[in-house]
């Protein structure tokens, strides 16, 4: 296998910031909105028979081109004897192999791309995990996925949602692009700013929607705020778990509405909640399955574990991809929002907790996480196949356990970055080695607090 060095690893990724701000790209996503717009509006208010077959066709374009171009597949695919065209049926791609976090970490970085440039455009996963993966990405998969976005924000604000409208993100990073041709425009801030600071953008901004964690919303209403004092209408929340009942309790209390995402990075997004709070499944956006532990494709109804194809995505194909989580798929016909998109339910996610500081500030997981995911982004230290998981076992004291990747760490850097979420008060101890101290329950937690709630 050939490597990146580090060099290389962080040179790529900027290089592909500049690229896709060329403005050829931009011409490109506001030629593909002006002229698929609608389409894409209604693909998921057509007959589910016609999305269905829409799926087929593309599930067997993709399955055939990962097995010509990128060598992962072609050797997967090989074992079971595959033949390029062979998938016609959904029993032919149900026949297919499942892919596993571990294979893309270890087939990095020739084994999962046809050529080592396309990591110019990548992302990474730490997620629910807390080991990342680092998987190249299409400029088409980003052209698809930042018009998803404006339908996304279209069909949750019960079509309401216009080009002169503002989105807030508060969130780990920046997405590529922040408007198309002008339009659609997008504001962002990172989950590290002080709520105080973030309400003051809203107030000077006033977006009509918000993207943000649940702790950080929560946070925003500890602070007596209603955001529909500032223009805000719908706050859509994502990234960690959260329950009817909570985003009832916060739309209430910011008086506005709030409704959940259910997203990867590996799969994008899988499951939006609509107005009428069902969660439909982005049928153009990925495929999903729900199975047993043993593999076995389960039926509607029951649940198990996501598993999911990404139906944007070449450059890293995702194809029958183990997500983890736990739900069940239903359909239902009839929701009043009109969507003939499957439902999933009881989607059982990633549990977190707090770190508290020595004055008694508790600070979100979501911020650790987000930390973590910019140690390259922003730290420049490369972090593929690294794992890490925090922990606080006294309140003067943060823990960082650390299960190396393939290169060479920075820890003061690591430090550093953290202490732009603690004091400095506070003692960090970071610790490497073959595994983590709270790594042996079925769902990983890459930020735990033994305090008890203090």
């Amino acid at each position: 296998m050939s490597e990146i060095s580090r060099a290389d690893y962080i040179r790529l990724r900027k290089k592909g910031q500049e690229y896709i701000e060329e403005p050829k790209h931009d011409q490109t996503m506001k030629k593909m909105l002006d002229e698929g717009w609608d389409n894409l509006r209604e693909f998921l208010y057509q007959p589910y028979e016609d999305i269905r077959k829409w799926q087929l066709k593309r599930v067997s374009y993709l399955v055939d081109y990962a097995y010509e171009n990128i060598p992962l597949y072609r050797k997967k695919y090989d074992e079971v004897s595959f033949k390029k065209g062979s998938i016609k049926t959904w029993d032919d791609f149900y026949r297919l192999p499942y892919l596993t976090k571990e294979e893309l970490i270890e087939g990095f970085p020739d084994m999962i791309v046809k050529d080592t440039n396309d990591f110019m455009l990548s992302t990474r996963s730490s997620g629910s995990s807390g080991k990342f993966v680092t998987i190249a990405v299409s400029e088409e998969a980003i052209y698809k996925d930042t018009l998803q976005t404006i339908r996304q924000f279209y069909m949750q604000s019960g079509r309401t949602y216009t080009k002169d409208d503002t989105i807030l993100f508060i969130y780990t990073c920046p997405w590529w692009v922040d408007n198309v041709g002008g339009e659609y425009k997008q504001d962002f801030l990172p989950t590290t700013t002080k709520v105080e600071q973030a309400l003051k953008r809203i107030q000077d901004t006033h977006p009509r929607f918000i993207s943000t964690y649940p702790t950080y919303l929560e946070k925003i209403a500890s602070t007596g705020t209603k955001l529909s004092d500032y223009g805000v209408e719908l706050v859509i929340v994502h990234s960690e778990q959260s329950n009817a009942k909570q985003r009832e309790m916060l739309a209430e209390a910011l008086d506005v509405k709030v409704l959940d995402e259910y997203s990867s990075e590996e799969l994008t997004r899988i499951a939006l909640e609509c107005p009428n709070h069902k969660y439909h499944l982005e049928e153009d956006a990925c495929l999903i399955e729900i199975i047993d532990k043993d593999g076995n494709k389960l039926p509607d109804g029951e649940t198990g574990i996501v598993c999911g194809t990404n139906l944007l995505n070449t450059s890293t194909p995702i194809i029958r991809y183990i997500q983890g989580d736990l739900a069940k798929i239903t359909h239902e016909k009839d929701c009043p929002c009109g969507s003939h998109a499957r439902i999933l339910e009881g989607v059982q996610g990633r549990v977190m907790d707090c770190i508290e500081t020595p004055d008694g500030d508790k600070i979100p997981a979501s911020c650790f996480m987000d930390i973590a995911y910019n140690w390259f982004l922003v730290y420049e230290i490369p972090v593929h196949g690294l794992k890490y998981q925090f922990v606080q076992r006294e309140v003067n004291t943060l823990e960082l356990y650390l299960i190396k990747g393939m290169y060479t760490l920075d820890y003061d850097v690591i430090k550093e970055s953290l202490y732009t979420l603690i004091p400095r008060t506070m003692d960090i101890k970071i610790y490497t080695g073959d595994s983590l101290p709270f790594d042996k329950t079925t769902k990983y937690r890459p930020v735990i607090s033994c305090l008890g709630g203090r």
